[in-house]
């Protein structure tokens, strides 16, 4: 045969392998929209992990010019004064850079058109109205001086920042403690710690949320495999050739997961703004935690995009071309169905070293084999849920068996034992999901109470101040401690009883978190000539009032650090909601895909085996038992796996966190409202048995 010949057949394979596809009836139309569902949700689930790596570059080159130092290199001619300071207004953080320039054209940090001068102040939009409309005593004080501009919006991180440059005379800067003289502001790019660790992070949210896509894919792309097995068998008898009949099951996937593809980038772009809002983001940097993401930075790049929307459909065509395998070898042993080898113990290594790289990993120092254990982790633990599955399946029918004394129990028992693999295909969905869920909610648990400060108490680092220029802090019923050799807090044993949580005598340093206190080494008894350290402020405990102590330490002392219980719990509960909001996002999800493959695998088994059932209920069984047969099935396996895979997730985040928690009872009921619906969907198989199990299903062809 000529080229254009050859060229004419593969031609007319693909139309006619097309047509097979759109003129297949209802099967076949639930078939292509069962892989289009499945690979649109796998493209919107990629495409959102994707931008997860330039959603955090973003926030760190936004966040560049707060890590200007006296290190950074030189962008401007001229030099300036430089003074960074945290404060928090009723629990929200606040950036305050001190400034004063040395020259015509000192370095400007992004978002403004100069450096304000003495007496002027250049605030964010959202805390220039803040000072407009609060007292000055709470809040206006800290930034002495006029509103002569505002930042735009290339110099924040999100447009309800708090954050502010002060214009100061060089000779009032030079005085005070912590000032630097830089020569330029610290630009995008600059390679930090942090993004090491993000990027670990993220790696291993895209290996959590992509293992139960994947299953779902394979799922949806194996729906009616046995019939479609047994229809390109009988092409093959009629003289197609194998790569015909390649073609042929390629067509009718192809399109399919082509529109899939396309509907999840445009899911993408619809959900992105919801996600944008919903989720906030805190690296423990102490600056602006838990605030969500700048919209222009949650994009993917268009490489990776054009990969994701021509990659999915080609596994997924893939997956197809597997599954016919025995179809392509031999199409007459199609019809003969074998028993499969029962699953053996080897099957929990890859689970077992998953859960052992966790433990090593936590032992080890930051290192590039730490990071190396972290990535393969959570990826071999997945992998070996899904390997092992199968195993625990087959130990689940044993021990029902034993304990069945009704027929529809045995029979569900010997047909899971039959072929185990095909029990946790069902669930397995369910199980990755609940795995990922439960890892999410370990890492959202509860932080531990580390308060240390009294009622009302405001902690005022002073950081080198004078003590002759605290005089307004140092009121009457204000505990002075000052910094011993050491590291240690110098301190009345008493007067520190009387301003925190700690009692008499001195307590034991290694048995607290001191973070509020300055971190010290230990305690000593103090004296007249030793520095100010930190000034306990006591108030009457209202939130003005603190705001109140709060300024006055900007005040006199600009480089200060106040601080309060409340702050702590803040940030605290500002982490977590930022955790939460991503953990119900992601559990939300991943419990939605495991829903539509467990979906997906009854329906799925049911249009398989209705000659089976129909053979059942023509020899006597009740339509009742059928029903309760597929119910066990199904239910079994899934709630003996959901179970292991809360187990194994609970058992890494213990290995690899020191200080774990056990994530709260709503979550754990959350868990079970899930697990509880899922089961819930294999109720849409009741109806469904009577139709397909009519005497007309036993007619042999």
């Amino acid at each position: 045969m000529t080229g254009r010949g050859g060229a004419t057949v593969r031609f007319g394979t693909v139309r006619f392998g097309t047509r097979l596809a759109l003129a297949g009836g209802r099967e076949a139309a639930a078939r292509t929209g069962l892989v289009a569902t499945g690979c649109a949700v796998g493209v919107t689930l990629l495409l959102f992990a994707l931008a997860a790596m330039p959603a955090m570059q973003g926030r760190i080159d936004r966040l560049a010019w707060h890590r200007t130092t006296a290190a950074s290199a030189a962008t401007a001619p001229d030099p300036a004064l430089w003074l960074p300071a945290t404060d928090r207004w009723e629990g929200r953080q606040i950036t305050r850079v001190h400034v004063a320039a040395l020259g015509p054209r000192p370095p400007v940090p992004p978002g403004m058109t100069r450096l304000p001068a003495a007496g002027e102040v250049f605030a964010s939009p959202a805390l220039a109205r803040l000072m407009r409309t609060e007292p000055a005593a709470e809040l206006g004080d800290r930034f002495p001086g006029r509103i002569a501009g505002e930042i735009g919006p290339a110099g924040l991180t999100t447009p309800d920042e708090l954050v502010a440059v002060v214009g100061r005379a060089p000779d009032d800067l030079r005085a005070v403690p912590g000032t630097m003289e830089i020569r330029g502001i610290e630009q995008p790019g600059a390679e930090i710690d942090l993004a090491v660790v993000l990027r670990i992070a993220i790696l291993t949210i895209v290996i959590l949320l992509v293992g139960p896509v994947v299953v779902f894919i394979s799922m949806v792309t194996r729906v009616g495999a046995a019939r479609r097995e047994q229809r390109f068998a009988a092409i093959r008898l009629a003289g197609a050739t194998r790569l015909q009949t390649g073609v042929l099951a390629a067509c009718e996937t192809a399109g399919a997961a082509v529109v899939g593809a396309v509907v999840g980038w445009l899911a993408f772009l619809a959900v992105r703004p919801v996600v944008v809002a919903r989720v906030t983001f805190d690296a423990d940097t102490g600056l602006h935690s838990g605030t969500p993401f700048a919209p222009a930075d949650v994009a993917v790049p268009g490489w990776q995009v054009a990969l994701v929307l021509l990659g999915l459909p080609v596994i997924a065509v893939l997956t197809t071309l597997v599954s016919l395998h025995r179809a392509q070898v031999t199409p007459l042993g199609v019809g003969r169905r074998t028993r499969r080898t029962p699953p053996g113990p080897l099957r929990l290594l890859l689970l077992g070293s998953g859960i052992l790289a966790v433990a090593v990993a936590a032992d080890l120092d930051p290192s590039s084999l730490r990071n190396a254990l972290n990535l393969y982790s959570p990826l071999a633990v997945i992998a070996g849920l899904v390997v092992a599955g199968p195993w625990v399946c087959m130990w689940a029918s044993r021990a029902l068996a034993r304990l069945s004394r009704r027929m529809p129990t045995l029979v569900a028992a010997r047909r899971i034992a039959a072929d185990p693999y095909s029990a946790f295909r069902a669930v397995g969905g369910v199980a990755v999901a609940v795995f990922v869920a439960t890892v999410a909610g370990a890492a959202a648990a509860d932080p531990p109470d580390r308060s240390v400060l009294g009622d009302g108490v405001v902690a005022v680092q002073v950081r080198g101040a004078s003590e002759a220029a605290l005089g307004p802090l140092l009121a009457p019923g204000a505990v002075v401690a000052r910094a011993g050799s050491g590291g240690r807090l110098a301190v009345g044993c008493a007067d520190l009883a009387r301003v925190t949580r700690l009692s008499c005598p001195f307590p034991a340093v290694s048995d607290l978190d001191l973070t509020e206190l300055g971190g010290p080494t230990g305690f000593t008894t103090p004296t007249p000539d030793l520095p100010v350290h930190t000034v306990f402020v006591p108030t009457d405990g209202s939130a003005a009032a603190q705001e109140r102590v709060r300024t006055l330490a900007a005040v006199v002392a600009p480089s200060s650090l106040a601080r309060v219980d409340d702050d702590r719990s803040g940030s605290d509960a500002g982490r977590l909601g930022g955790v939460e909001s991503g953990v119900w996002l992601m559990m939300a999800f991943v419990l939605l895909v495991a829903a539509c493959s467990l979906t997906v695998a009854l329906v799925a088994g049911l249009m398989e085996r209705r000659r089976p059932f129909a053979l059942l209920r023509a020899s006597g069984v009740r339509l009742a038992d059928l029903r309760r047969i597929a119910m066990l099935e199904t239910a079994v396996p899934l709630v003996l796996t959901v179970l292991v895979a809360m187990a194994v997730a609970l058992l890494g985040a213990y290995l690899g966190d020191p200080g774990f928690t056990m994530p709260r009872p709503a979550f754990f009921a959350s868990v079970a409202a899930a697990v509880l619906v899922a089961l819930a969907v294999c109720l849409v198989t009741l109806p469904l048995m009577d139709r397909a199990t009519r005497f007309d299903a036993v007619r042999y062809e």
